[in-house]
Parts: structure tokens; sequence; C-alpha cells
């Protein structure tokens, strides 16, 4: 199936803008190809794995939509050269470029910037990539774009990191919230002997189902619940959120853990990091923790 690609030449500012004009327009999805950004990420040392074309300076910012072969791309044009007579931003820089494209180009356009990369000893693995693992690595399939967890963001992988410092084998693991499914799928890669999967999306649930049969983790422990109705406690609660749920669900954790278990959680923006970790102080004793731009991560033992 083919579509059209009208993209739009414009600045860092209006970027935005030109993007909802293109949403407005009738655009069934819109891709931002920004140097500017992409500078801000090398030089903060943020990204984890991309491909180095990824990186090729240009100039501008690039906004594109995709539209259905029927639409009046001329007529979609004009609407985005009338931004042009807005005057809260330049817009008098902006130009369209039309194309034909394919529907496999443009749905796996993404994928050629997603390659093999370690946290610790685990490597992460995008599902259409081959890869032979060597020494002690330990390989984990996923499809980035599945759901949340993919490993790119900082929160995910502090988890992975923490994970690596404790023992899990023979442990049983609570993935709480699992999203993608993958912190649950590096604890059973990492020697846990029982994994149980919890999130009240049923996108997530789907997502981790996928995920575990990329992984051959047959008959996976997959609920789509609230964890207060899982009832046995766990060894290990790894809780990939944000600050303030973690701070509301801090009783559960507690709960759902054995004494002398583990919690790992994540997703904690810096502005809020001692408020949480002051939160869990209170019942857990904090093991260890990671620190990455704004985001920390953090290893309680019960």
């Amino acid at each position: 199936m083919k579509f059209i690609k009208i993209t739009v030449k414009c600045t860092t500012e209006t970027s935005d803008t030109v993007a909802y004009s293109l949403h407005e327009a009738g655009s069934m999805g819109e891709v931002f190809d920004d140097y500017d950004t992409v500078r801000q990420v090398l030089n903060d040392k943020r990204w984890d794995y991309a491909d180095i074309s990824l990186f090729d300076e240009t100039e501008g910012s690039f906004v594109s939509g995709f539209f259905p072969l029927e639409t009046d791309a001329e007529k979609v044009i004009s609407q985005i050269e009338r931004l042009k007579n807005i005057d809260y931003a330049d817009f008098s820089g902006i130009s369209c470029q039309t194309e034909i494209i394919d529907s496999v180009e443009w749905e796996n356009e993404w994928k050629k910037y997603y390659t093999p990369f370690n946290i610790g000893k685990v490597v992460i693995i995008p599902e259409w990539i081959d890869y032979t693992p060597s020494g002690g690595d330990v390989p984990l399939k996923l499809n980035p774009g599945l759901a949340f967890g993919t490993g790119m963001h900082e929160t995910t992988s502090m988890c992975i990191s923490l994970m690596q410092k404790i023992d899990l084998s023979s442990s049983s693991v609570l993935d709480f919230g699992c999203g993608s499914g993958i912190l649950g799928i590096c604890a059973a890669k990492l020697g846990a002997k029982d994994v149980i999967f919890v999130d009240t999306d049923e996108q997530a649930v789907t997502a981790t189902k996928y995920n575990c049969g990329l992984n051959g983790i047959n008959s996976p422990k997959i609920y789509n619940c609230d964890v207060r109705q899982i009832r046995d406690p766990a060894d290990v609660v790894i809780a990939n959120i944000t600050a303030d749920v973690l701070t509301d669900v801090e009783p559960l954790i507690k709960s759902a853990l054995k004494t002398g278990g583990y919690a790992i959680i994540s997703g904690i923006i810096s502005q809020k990091a001692e408020a949480v970790k002051a939160m869990y102080e209170r019942d857990f004793t904090l093991i260890d923790s990671e620190h990455k731009n704004e985001w920390s991560a953090y290893l309680f033992k019960l």
C-alpha cells in the first residue's frame, strides 16, 4: 500500500505547530527530524543505541506527515503555507516536499536506528536482528515498538543495572506495571525461577506476551489486573513507574514482598527523588542507587 509523504522544512521552534497542522490536514502520523535535538542528546551523552546515520548533521528541522493516496497534496501544502501569516513565530522559511512511499518503508523506517546494546551483561536485541551471544552475554529479544520499556530510557536501563547487583537465581519476581515485559523477562534471563507480570493496561499485557514468546518463556504468568489481586509475596518487586505513583503504592510494594526481599524502583524524576527515597526508607533499607541525567532508581531491602 502506498502513501503520500509531505515533508516540511521549518525550525525547531515552529516544528510542533507544523506537526499539528499536518495532523489537522489528515496526516496519519508525523515524524520529526531535528539535528538540534540530536546535538543535545550527543552533548549530554544520553543515547544508548542508534544507527550512526541518525547523527548526520542537517540544517533546520523537518516534519513529515503521511497521507492516503487520494489526498489532495496541493491543498495540504496550501494549508501549511498559510502558517507564514502567523506572527508569533518565524514561519517565513518553511517549504514543502512531496513524495510517494510504500507503507513497508514507512512502517519500518524507525527500525534502522535500533541495534543491539549492552546494559551490563544483558544485551537488548531488536527482534529483527540476528545476534550470536559471546562470553557471558545474556541476550534479550524485544520488539521495541509495542509498549514502554525498550531499555533505551534511563529509567529502564537503571532497573536492569540494579537487577544485576543482587542474586536473582531461584527467586520469585513481580514485575509491577510490566509495560513491554522487559524487566520481568530480564529477571528470568538472570535466573529467576518464577516471574509474575502485572499491568492494568491491555496493550502492555499483549506486548509482554509477545516479548515472552520471543525469549522462549512458555506459559508466562501475565495478569491484566490490580497488583493487590496477586496474593503470593515475591522475593523481588520491580516497579518502573512514576514518582507520585511509587509514593502511593509503597504499602503495596511492601505487602507484595517477603521479609528480606528486594524492591527496585525507578521512573523517579530528580526533583522528587529525595521525597520518594525518604518515603521508602521508613520501611526499607537502601542498598544501592543509580542516577542518570534527571532520573533516579533505587534498590531497597525489606
